[in-house]
């Protein structure tokens, strides 16, 4: 994933050339497929033994990979090719995400946020070393950097298996899995509605999602259409600025989750903080509109990036405190609903606005949005005073 962060956009604004607009078209079609199959996913993921599945899905994720490499290697890399990758990696991610994050449910209550901190921190660590294999994009080819990627995903898939094992069923309990494995849509449709109900009935856990859907569309759309034009429009730079930005915003997300595992209990207003974090984003947007020295430049994306490592694991960790385990895959994916129909949507308006009024302007613009949203939040909304853990 972090080759795919790096080398996507890239290709459309530094191979292709194309224009701000057209990045936030090509962040929609890879974002938008989540729209349309994360809630399905969630469902198909809480019936699915995880192992197997999300072993399977890592298979597939060869075939858009391929697809790419073969218009590469033919010469047939277009604006259109790029767009159908992306909708095809992003069908394919709404479907692992609710089933990855299911996995969490297996720790205690009590340590979920060290839990979440250990699995960002990994994960983000990998995307650094993602990150740095696709700056060498002038030193290495396209078809050998996308051949990394499928060798990954080959071990991924060969890894999850094993550390997920099927387990060896009784008579009844193949019964079982098999009437399950029938239920017709209406039940499906049910078991949606079972996911969405949760949110609707808890004030606290909806005014999450809205945060969540403001932090996708606030910050992950300046993040996915911002961060690759500052590399190109503010210092001039190439793939290699881009993925060192990329490198120095991960440690700063790992040094959050860092931090985060040290904590022996989790802040006991844990919604106060995420609020908190999500205006410091913001601001730190502001600053960079300001277009900074790159000796300040990368100080203000690695604090960027703390303060995202820390609304992300803060979310994650509210989310599995205040559902039960029964529940987590088909809430997980309302959760990542909310996300990624920000962030798409986000990415699509960023480019736009970027076009229309200029780079540094549509970062002020962003930050004084991102302003307004976080006094309205703390001022208002019942996450501002949400606890750590729910009340039994």
């Amino acid at each position: 994933m972090g080759i795919h962060k790096v080398l996507y956009p890239w290709l459309v604004v530094g191979v292709l050339h194309e224009s701000p607009s057209r990045l936030g078209v090509a962040q929609l079609a890879l974002l938008l497929p989540n729209l349309l199959f994360i809630l399905p996913g969630g469902v198909v993921s809480d019936r699915s033994h995880r192992g197997t599945w999300l072993s399977l899905l890592f298979l597939l994720f060869l075939l858009p990979l391929g697809l790419l490499m073969v218009a590469v290697i033919s010469g047939e890399l277009s604006f259109t090719m790029l767009l159908l990758f992306g909708i095809t990696f992003g069908s394919l991610l709404a479907f692992v995400q609710p089933a990855r994050e299911s996995l969490l449910g297996y720790a205690a209550p009590e340590l979920m946020h060290q839990a979440v901190a250990k699995v960002m921190a990994t994960q983000f660590i990998a995307q650094g070393i993602g990150f740095l294999i696709a700056g060498q994009l002038g030193n290495l080819s396209l078809p050998e950097l996308l051949a990394i990627q499928i060798v990954i995903f080959v071990l991924s898939s060969i890894l999850i298996k094993r550390s997920h094992p099927l387990p060896k069923q009784q008579p009844e309990e193949l019964a079982d899995r098999a009437e399950v494995e029938t239920k017709s849509v209406k039940q499906t449709l049910l078991e949606l509605g079972d996911g969405l109900q949760l949110f609707r009935d808890d004030k606290g856990l909806m005014h999450l999602l809205l945060i969540v859907f403001a932090t996708g569309f606030l910050a992950f759309g300046v993040y996915l259409v911002g961060m690759p034009l500052i590399a190109r429009e503010f210092y001039n730079g190439g793939a290699e600025l881009y993925a060192a930005l990329q490198v120095v915003f991960s440690l700063g997300i790992v040094s959050a989750n860092l931090g985060v595992m040290k904590q022996a209990k989790l802040n006991a207003k844990p919604g106060r903080l995420m609020v908190v974090s999500f205006l410091l984003r913001g601001s730190l947007v502001g600053v960079i509109a300001l277009v900074p020295s790159l000796w300040l430049l990368f100080p203000v994306v690695y604090v960027w990036g703390f303060f995202s490592g820390l609304s992300m694991t803060l979310g994650r960790t509210i989310l599995h405190n205040q559902v039960s385990h029964a529940m987590r895959s088909r809430a997980a994916s309302v959760y990542q609903l909310c996300l990624l129909a920000g962030a798409p949507l986000g990415a699509w308006v960023c480019g736009l606005t970027i076009e229309g009024i200029g780079l540094s302007s549509a970062f002020v613009l962003i930050a004084g949005a991102t302003l307004l949203v976080s006094v309205l939040t703390a001022v208002f909304s019942p996450l501002w005073h949400l606890k750590a853990v729910r009340s039994a």
